[in-house]
């Protein structure tokens, strides 16, 4: 279980460019799992802009 606030990315899923997925170490699923909220982007801009705005919050990258 999760209890750090994490996100990690995906790119070129569907139609959706760069997507992110992250938990904010509180939220869960009726079963006790972790929920990931998504965000979905179309540019690098964006995206760049919003993993900053994680990292001020005190997220880190799921694969680190």
């Amino acid at each position: 279980m999760l209890t750090n606030k994490v996100y990690y990315e995906m790119h070129g899923i569907g139609r959706a460019r760069y997507t992110v997925s992250f938990h904010d170490g509180v939220q869960t699923h009726k079963d006790g799992s972790p929920f990931f909220g998504i965000k979905i982007f179309k540019n690098k801009q964006a995206l760049s802009e919003f993993i900053s705005a994680l990292h001020r919050e005190g997220y880190h990258n799921h694969v680190d």
